[in-house]
C-alpha cells in the first residue's frame, strides 16, 4: 500500500498517474485498459482538487492499495460537502449544453468499480477500483508443451481431507475472491465434499510442502462419470507445464476408479478449453446455446450474449458396438459423433407396440438464478408431448431462456418424438454419452433468446459440424413455435 498526501495544486496530478502506471505495467493490462484507469484517475484527482476546497487551500490523501484480484485508488479530502446524487449525466441536457455529471459518467465507465463515502465531519472518500487482467487457467495448457521439464521439481498427491485449507488459500492466491464456485472459499466445505467422494483430484506441492496446485473431477450424481471441473495453478508456478502433468494424473485416476466417461463444459466465447480438451482425446459432441446468463470474459472478442457451452466426452467405457434408437432426421451426425467416440451403432428396430404407461418418468431441473431448465426423460408415457408442451409454456412464461430435453437412445419413441417436439420449438442440441444412469441421451434445445453464431466460437471439425446443424435449424424454428406464451 502506498499513501501520498497532496495539496489541492494541479501540479500534484502528473506525478501521482505517473508513479500509478508504473505500478500497473507490472499487471499485463492492455494499453488501452492501463490508459483507460488513469484517466479516470485524473479526472477523480481533478475533481477533488477543483472543488474539495474552493478559494483556500487544503489536503488531499491519496492512498494505491494493491489487493491480489485489484488495485484500488482512493482520494481522500476534508473539503466541503458534495451531493452525488445531484449530478446524474443526462444525454438530453448536455444538448443543451449542460454537462453535469459526465465526468463522473466517465469514471464510472473507466474504472471497474467507483464508491463514493460521505464521512461526515471527517470529509469524503472516492474509490476507484480496476481489476488484474483475468487470465483463464486452460491457457496453461497452450503455454508449453505437452512433456514439463519441471517434473521433478513438484511432487502430486491425492486430494485429501487435509488440504482442504490449502486449496481454499490457493484458489483465493490465483483468483482473489472472483472464482466463480463460492463454495471452494469455505474450507469445510471442501472437507466435505471430498470425504463423501463427491469429488477426488490431485494436488501439486513443491519440495518444501507449498500446495501450487489442484485439479479435480466432479462426480455425476447419476451415471458413473465424472466433470473435469475445478482447475487453478499458483500464479507464480504458471506456464511450466503443470496443469499437464495433472490432467494426465486425473485421467488415469477416472479410469482406476472405473469411471465410464469424463466431460467437460467449455465455454463458446474462445477455444482455449476445447483446445484442451482435445489435445487429451475429448471428442465434441453437444452444443448448448444461451444456457449461462452473459460473463464478460476480458481479452476475448465477445458479444453481450447468454453463454453457450460445447459438451466435450472422453469415452473411457470398453464398450465398441451399442443398438440404439437414432431419430432419422439426426442419424447420420449422430453416428458421425459415435464414430469419433470409438462406438459403432446398430439401429434397433422398432417394435411393433410400444409398451407405453400411462405416465411418463420425467424429472425437471429448473436454475432460476441462472436462466435453464433440463428435462430429464426417463421413461415415455402416453402424456409425454402434452406435459412437456405444457411445462415449456409454463417456463418460458416465468422468463426462463434455455430449455433443454433428454431424450433415451434405447427407446423406440426417441425415433420420432424429436419431430413433435420440433414443432414447439425445440432444435437439436447434440449427444450426451452415459449422462444419466449410465444410458445414452439425444438433447434438444430451445432457446428464448437472441444468440449471434458468429460470437459462438468452436474448435474441431466435428464442433464446427454440429454448430451449423444447431444454427440452421435455429433460423427455422423462430417462425414455428407452436406455443401460448
Amino acid at each position: 500500500n502506498f499513501v501520498i498526501n497532496i495539496t489541492n495544486t494541479y501540479k500534484a496530478i502528473k506525478p501521482i498517474l505517473s508513479f500509478l502506471k508504473e505500478i500497473l505495467k507490472d499487471y499485463n493490462f492492455s494499453e488501452n485498459e492501463l490508459y483507460r484507469f488513469l484517466i479516470a484517475v485524473n479526472e477523480a484527482l481533478t475533481d477533488s482538487i477543483k472543488y474539495a476546497y474552493p478559494d483556500e487551500t487544503g489536503n488531499i490523501e491519496v492512498r494505491i492499495s494493491i489487493e491480489n484480484s485489484f488495485i484500488e485508488v482512493s482520494i481522500h479530502d476534508y473539503g466541503q460537502p458534495f451531493d452525488i446524487t445531484k449530478y446524474d449525466y443526462s444525454p438530453e441536457k448536455a444538448k443543451n449544453g449542460d454537462f453535469s455529471g459526465s465526468g463522473l459518467k466517465l469514471i464510472k465507465s473507466f474504472a471497474d468499480d467507483f464508491i463514493f463515502i460521505n464521512l461526515g465531519k471527517n470529509g469524503k472518500e472516492f474509490r476507484l477500483i480496476k481489476n488484474f487482467p483475468y487470465i483463464h487457467i486452460s491457457k496453461e495448457f497452450e503455454e508449453k508443451s505437452e512433456k514439463s521439464t519441471y517434473e521433478g521439481l513438484y511432487q502430486i498427491d491425492f486430494v485429501k481431507e487435509e488440504y482442504a485449507e490449502d486449496i481454499s488459500k490457493l484458489i483465493y492466491r490465483a483468483y482473489g475472491l472472483t472464482y466463480p464456485k463460492e463454495d471452494m472459499y469455505y474450507p469445510e466445505k471442501i472437507k466435505k465434499e471430498i470425504k463423501e467422494n463427491k469429488k477426488f483430484g490431485v494436488i501439486l506441492k513443491t519440495k518444501d510442502g507449498e500446495v501450487v496446485g489442484y485439479f479435480a473431477i466432479l462426480k455425476s450424481t447419476d451415471s458413473n462419470i465424472g466433470e473435469v471441473g475445478e482447475a487453478v495453478v499458483h500464479p507464480n508456478h504458471r506456464g511450466k507445464g503443470l496443469m499437464n502433468i495433472m490432467m494426465k494424473a486425473l485421467i488415469d485416476m477416472a479410469i482406476y476408479r472405473g469411471l465410464l466417461g469424463l466431460f467437460g463444459e467449455a465455454v463458446s466465447v474462445h477455444t482455449i478449453s476445447q483446445k484442451v480438451n482435445a489435445k487429451f482425446g475429448f471428442v465434441s459432441t453437444a452444443l448448448l446455446i444461451g444456457i449461462f446468463p452473459y460473463v464478460e470474459w476480458k481479452g476475448f472478442k465477445q458479444k453481450k450474449q447468454r453463454i453457450s457451452v460445447v459438451i466435450d466426452f472422453l469415452n473411457l467405457s470398453n464398450e465398441k458396438e451399442r443398438n440404439l434408437y437414432l431419430p432419422e432426421r439426426y442419424k447420420s451426425i449422430l453416428k458421425e459423433i459415435y464414430k469419433s467416440l470409438g462406438i459403432s451403432i446398430k439401429n434397433k428396430r422398432i417394435p411393433k407396440k410400444l409398451n407405453e404407461s400411462e405416465k411418463s418418468k420425467v424429472n425437471l431441473k429448473i436454475d432460476y438464478d441462472k436462466g435453464f431448465a433440463i428435462f430429464i426423460l426417463y421413461e415415455y408415457g402416453k402424456d409425454f408431448f402434452d406435459t412437456i408442451k405444457k411445462q415449456t409454456e409454463s417456463l418460458l412464461k416465468k422468463g426462463i431462456k434455455a430449455i433443454f430435453i433428454d431424450l433415451p437412445l434405447d427407446r423406440p419413441e426417441t425415433k420420432f418424438y424429436p419431430e413433435n417436439l420440433r414443432e414447439i420449438g425445440y432444435i437439436f442440441a447434440g449427444l450426451m454419452p452415459m449422462f444419466h444412469q449410465e444410458r445414452d441421451f439425444f438433447r434438444m434445445q430451445l432457446i428464448n433468446d437472441e444468440i449471434d453464431k458468429d460470437y459462438v466460437f468452436v474448435y474441431s471439425e466435428l464442433a464446427k459440424k454440429i454448430k451449423n446443424k444447431v444454427f440452421r435449424e435455429l433460423k427455422n424454428a423462430k417462425n414455428k413455435v407452436g406455443l401460448d406464451i
